[in-house]
């Protein structure tokens, strides 16, 4: 497997992980994504996530980014975003790919887990490609008109 560059997001990085947040939400439109809106995730959000060093930026140039986060034995795994100019070359899979492999490594934690909007099928695709499986489905607050939310865990 490949090796991505990846480093933790910086408070200077704000603007440009804004820039590819507004990027992922124009990629979600355009597929009938109903996922994210034009109030989340808002930029209090990511930097919340910037500063508590949970933001990741992967590649070379920050083609793309997530937000990973502990919660006991759990794993958290949130708004993984890739660059439009970047889609559709694995860059998903390998970041996913570079959680599971911490994850494994670490040896503190039981499972991963994902939610995503019933819409968004190449998330799903690439989740139980990676052997996550659906465990709840529910509607998310604020966002009730987007239908059903998926969460997907993946047991260590």
């Amino acid at each position: 497997m490949a090796k991505i560059i990846k480093r933790l997001a910086t408070i200077e990085d704000l603007s440009q992980v804004l820039n590819l947040i507004e990027d992922g939400k124009n990629q979600m439109k355009t597929n009938g994504v109903t996922q994210w809106n034009r109030d989340y995730p808002a930029s209090e959000i990511v930097e919340s996530d910037i500063r508590q060093k949970k933001l990741w930026l992967y590649g070379k140039k920050a083609e793309a980014c997530v937000t990973v986060s502990v919660k006991g034995e759990t794993v958290n795994i949130h708004r993984l975003v890739v660059s439009s100019l970047y889609k559709e070359q694995g860059l998903a899979k390998l970041i996913l790919q570079d959680i599971l492999d911490c994850t494994a490594i670490n040896k503190q934690t039981e499972q991963e887990k994902v939610v995503t909007n019933h819409s968004n099928q190449s998330m799903i695709r690439l989740l139980t490609s990676k052997k996550f499986i659906p465990t709840s489905s529910f509607k998310a607050d604020g966002r009730e008109d987007y239908g059903s939310f998926i969460e997907f865990k993946r047991k260590l």
